[in-house]
């Protein structure tokens, strides 16, 4: 894997010959590279590195590229080569590469196991588009819809205004810092403060935040503060909203942009600051081609940029605790809540002891009791579950055997409202069967809660309660998500039932009750993390109760209350748990004392897809050069099949620097150039934030 040079007509003599070394879109892994075209004399004036491009390419006569770099020398007979057939000169950083860009490309090229299309497409993605017409269209302005109040100043205390100064002295050094504070420390107003120096430098600042959801309450504060400086990048942008924020970014119109993962790539002018609010959610690491870590990504930006990058949260990934605790990158800490108030008081709840008293619902005596007493107070209350649907699976009475997802392999969840079991993974749905696929019996067992049967049973228990659900099926039309946490800000709703979208970043200051129903389904998975991310979840889910001057309450369901997760979780001690968990991590040679790296194999048959995983280890085996590695032998992942097929995956555990990159890298285009390979599709992932 080959470092890029990047060349500019300033570099080179203008009396030499000019080549071009082109990326070719939509190349397959193994035929990916750089392929060198003359420059006509005609385009010898317009043509630089970053420029999209029409070239022939095989049989066809035109094929789309982009330039990479330019060079007066090549290897190629110049005789056999052919001429680029002409150049986009689109809008400069929304059709065309700046030189930031096209370095941010390779990078990610290099990093992430993808072609250069791919990794063009990523921080580009109007990549060598253009406007279908030119005729102007009138701009919705997502932020139009919200009231603008006076901005109170941010006033820190006295644990903010030290974070607030430790992370002054690092902006513009191209460094990394992490905030760790705890729920309702107000972390945004340290983000304010910050991002009001970086204003003043006349620079700009980017926040991410993991879930659309989150963008609710974050826009209207900063809204506040900065007005139309302010644009929001999000997936549930239109086309073209996305391009005319794109335009405005590009030309110093937004000053502030908040987004989730993929707003990284917005054209920022003259960055002055990142912040990754929440960085420890998996949402930030990307499960589609290139697989990028946001937070990776963001460090080489603010390195390239001089600028800062903060990562905050009330419970940091391991891997970024780590980092700290080393000494690698700046922390701080807020260890009191904004308001001096407590942290909720938590109680744990053996679910043993309901379901002995016949009680089938998901909501325990105390928890309906404190719901209870909060209705009567006036005080709201959130419940997270963490499935949604009505109920998590379908199954045989006779033989006993689930119903699957054909394209899958994994079990569907039935949804009461359009009587269809639903596929979580691929969205494929059907009607509940009339008998069993496998025996042909004709009595269907429906096991499990989701968020939909919760409702229902939370309707029954209280019939006088404003019940609203959060979870993808409530929020999958344009703007549904602001309508219900803008609802139940406004004291319309008495309870917010939801799934993780409800779990952190959120404050409501009549809160003061929160439940969590059935807490054990986190913890048992093959993910080596699955602890960490379910005391992440319950200690953010927690944090939502008592952010005002009202005291917070906590009811924890479980069947297993003894565990340590929530031992942790009813203190609410990070630390307590950080350490006793890498204590483990350490010994057992896990994150963050090595990297993972997830190679998978999916075939026509599950025997192929072995066969395929050893074949690829036996040669990583040999091409290893002593480099440190550890190999989890193949298994059939979680989620057992893609479109059909049957995937395994074997797991490496190694460190991730360049070398092990090349590799892997190596290994892998050998793998996929054998022809007895060409039916394999095979996928590596770096430090996944699932373990399959």
């Amino acid at each position: 894997m080959r470092k890029e040079k990047l060349l500019t007509q300033s570099m080179l003599k203008t009396d030499a010959s000019l080549y071009a070394l082109v990326a070719i879109k939509d190349l397959p892994m193994s035929a990916d590279g750089l392929y060198t075209y003359s420059v006509p004399d005609e385009l010898r004036s317009v043509v630089t590195a970053g420029l999209f491009c029409t070239v022939p390419f095989g049989r066809k006569k035109e094929t789309q590229g982009v330039i990479i770099s330019l060079t007066d020398k090549t290897e190629v007979p110049v005789d056999k080569l052919r001429s680029i057939s002409s150049v986009e000169e689109g809008e400069r950083d929304i059709t065309s590469l700046s030189e930031s860009k096209l370095s941010l490309a390779l990078y990610i090229r290099e990093r992430y196991f993808c072609t250069y299309w791919d990794a063009v497409s990523l921080v580009l993605p109007f990549a060598g588009t253009k406007k279908k017409s030119n005729r102007q269209h009138a701009f919705k302005d997502p932020l139009a819809k919200l009231e603008r109040h006076v901005a109170s100043e941010a006033v820190l205390n006295t644990q903010q205004q030290k974070a607030y100064e430790e992370i002054r002295k690092k902006l513009f050094t191209g460094g990394v810092h992490l905030l760790f504070g705890v729920t309702g420390s107000g972390k945004t107003l340290v983000y304010i403060k910050l991002i009001n120096d970086v204003l003043s430098e006349g620079k700009t600042a980017l926040l991410l935040v993991p879930e659309i959801a989150l963008t609710y309450q974050i826009v209207a504060r900063l809204y506040d503060s900065y007005g139309s400086d302010l644009a929001v990048l999000h997936s549930a942008l239109t086309p073209a909203e996305r391009r005319e924020t794109f335009r405005m970014i590009a030309e110093g119109k937004k000053k502030i942009i908040v987004g989730t993962r993929s707003a990284l790539f917005a054209p920022v002018k003259n960055l002055g600051i990142v912040i990754i609010d929440e960085e420890q959610e998996n949402s930030y690491k990307s499960e589609m081609t290139p697989k990028y870590a946001a937070r990776e990504v963001a460090a080489f930006i603010v390195k390239k940029e001089n600028a800062l990058l903060v990562i905050a949260s009330a419970t940091p990934s391991f891997e970024a605790f780590r980092l700290a605790e080393s000494g690698k990158i700046g922390f701080s800490e807020i260890s009191e809540r904004y308001n001096g108030g407590p942290l909720p008081k938590v109680v744990l709840v053996d679910m043993h002891e309901e379901t002995a008293k016949g009680n089938s619902t998901p909501f325990g005596s105390l928890l309906v009791s404190e719901i209870s007493q909060n209705l009567k107070n006036g005080e709201q209350t959130v419940l997270f579950m963490n499935h949604r649907g009505y109920n998590t699976f379908v199954s045989c009475l006779d033989c006993g055997e689930p119903i699957v997802c054909p394209y899958c392999g994994v079990t569907m969840p039935y949804h009461k409202k359009n009587e269809r079991l639903v596929c979580h993974y691929c969205g494929y749905s059907v009607p509940v069967p009339q008998q069993c696929p496998k025996c042909g019996g004709k009595t269907m067992k429906y096991s499990g809660v989701g968020t939909q049967k919760a409702e229902e049973d939370l309707s029954s228990i209280f019939p006088e309660a404003r019940i609203l659900r959060m979870d993808a099926d409530t929020v999958s039309e344009k703007g549904s998500r602001d309508k219900i946490l803008s609802s139940f800000s406004r004291g319309e709703c008495d309870i917010l039932l939801g799934t993780q979208m409800i779990t952190k970043g959120l404050d409501f200051p009549n809160v003061t009750l929160v439940g969590v129903l059935l807490a054990d389904t986190m913890l048992f998975s093959s993910d080596f993390r699955a602890f960490e991310k379910t005391f992440s979840l319950l200690t953010q889910v927690v944090g939502r109760a008592g952010r005002s001057q009202k005291t917070g309450r906590a009811v924890i369901q479980s069947f297993y209350p003894e565990h340590r997760v929530f031992r942790y979780a009813l203190d609410q001690d990070y630390m307590g748990f950080y350490r006793n968990e890498t204590a483990f991590r350490q010994t057992m040679l896990y994150p963050p004392f090595c990297d993972i790296c997830q190679v998978s194999f999916i075939a026509s048959t599950e025997e192929k897809a072995f066969d395929a995983a050893e074949r690829f280890e036996n040669a990583l085996r040999a091409s290893q050069q002593e480099l440190p590695l550890r190999v989890i032998p193949a298994k059939a992942t979680y989620v057992p099949m893609v479109e059909t097929k049957p995937r395994v995956r074997i797991l490496l555990k190694c460190v991730d620097n360049r070398r092990q990159r090349k590799v892997l890298y190596d290994v892998y285009l050998s793998f996929i150039k054998n022809p007895a390979n060409k039916d394999i599709r095979i996928d590596i992932d770096m430090n996944p934030a699932n373990i399959g």
